[in-house]
């Protein structure tokens, strides 16, 4: 949930963000529409995103939403290589 919603702010914003940007863009999210007042950690869900492969890195600071289209077929690969299953007995 922390990396969807880490993913929903960077796309959002449409430009690369630092990770403080994007901790303050998350918790604006949750207070404004589910009026909760957290300290949002955004340091597991950028792992989760770059170990998946939807953020991109323009320099050290900044990371970057891939395009929905690139982050949906990214994730499916992801499930695909999960399990490993073959009918044959």
């Amino acid at each position: 949930k922390e990396a969807l919603l880490a993913y929903a702010c960077l796309h959002k914003a449409g430009r690369a963000l630092s990770r403080e940007e994007i901790d303050s863009a998350a918790e604006e999210l949750l207070r404004e529409r589910f009026g909760l007042a957290v300290n949002f950690e955004i340091c597991d869900a950028l792992d989760k995103l770059e170990r998946l492969g939807l953020v991109t890195r323009p320099d050290e600071r900044h990371y970057q939403a891939v395009p929905p289209d690139d982050a949906l077929a990214r994730l499916d690969a992801a499930w695909d290589s999960l399990f490993q299953f073959s009918a044959r007995r």
